[in-house]
């Protein structure tokens, strides 16, 4: 199927919920962030048994896992933050919306999907598992490893976060009703992103959250108020820059040729 009709469809549907129906676009939001969080605490605790195991493997382990929440999030169409970077963007270009209800859309998504993924932590917190984290498991070193990032380092890793997921978002619209293409799109292309530790905003929520209830912020060094959101703001910006304006933004502009060489 072509990107460029089926994405021009799914960015006209997303902005008719979103002014029609207010409520079930907000919870679709909402179960992005759940979506996610329940694959990262799956993720972590598989990664958790696996280091002692085969040290140094556990990303790996964390990175494949992870990237089956994207399929999720595509089959039961929740709405992602960092997908909506892409479509926004792509829609603004081909006259779907504008720059600013772009934007707007994505900060309304983006506040579901952190509310959505706090809740969840919650719950997982409160179960066995969630009981089992201790310090020194693969959780809190990953959170540690994300809080001492400098602020270039996690700009650029952010880009190249939602360059990658952006791209397996392209591919699963392209893949129309086969979801078997979806699902390889999927776990092809997102462990690049999250075996690499690049950063990803709406999944920091998720390990900043689930840490924070799980472990306590004054177990995980560099886990202040201040630290998080400079986390979270330089992240979420960069995630916009690659998803957005590089992904979106780019193929936005290839696809407004008024030949056939479109995506």
């Amino acid at each position: 199927m072509s990107f460029h009709d089926s994405a021009l469809r799914s960015i006209q549907n997303k902005l008719d919920l979103f002014d029609f129906e207010p409520p079930r676009f907000a919870v679709r939001a909402m179960l992005a962030g759940v979506y996610l969080g329940i694959m990262t605490a799956f993720a972590s605790a598989t990664a958790t048994l696996l280091e002692p195991v085969a040290a140094g493997w556990g990303k790996y382990a964390f990175g494949m896992i992870f990237a089956c929440t994207l399929y999720i999030i595509v089959v039961l169409q929740a709405e992602l933050a960092t997908g909506d970077m892409l479509f926004m963007t792509y829609g603004s270009l081909h006259g779907k919306n504008t720059v600013v209800k772009g934007i707007f859309v994505v900060l309304i998504v983006t506040f579901f999907n952190f509310f959505g993924a706090v809740f969840i932590s919650w719950l997982i917190s409160n179960t066995t598992i969630g009981a089992s984290i201790a310090p020194g498991d693969f959780l809190e070193n990953l959170m540690e490893a994300k809080l001492e990032k400098s602020n270039g380092v996690l700009f650029v890793e952010a880009i190249l976060a939602n360059m990658v997921v952006c791209i397996a978002f392209m591919l699963t619209v392209q893949a129309g009703k086969d979801y078997t293409a979806k699902l390889l799109s999927v776990i092809l292309i997102v462990p690049a992103f999250a075996t690499m530790s690049y950063e990803h905003s709406i999944a920091n929520f998720i390990l900043t959250a689930l840490s924070g209830f799980t472990l306590g912020p004054e177990h995980i060094e560099g886990f202040t108020f201040l630290n998080v959101l400079r986390n979270w703001s330089i992240v979420w910006l960069g995630n916009f820059v690659g998803g957005g304006l590089i992904m979106g933004g780019l193929y936005g502009w290839l696809n407004m040729t008024n030949t056939n060489y479109k995506d």
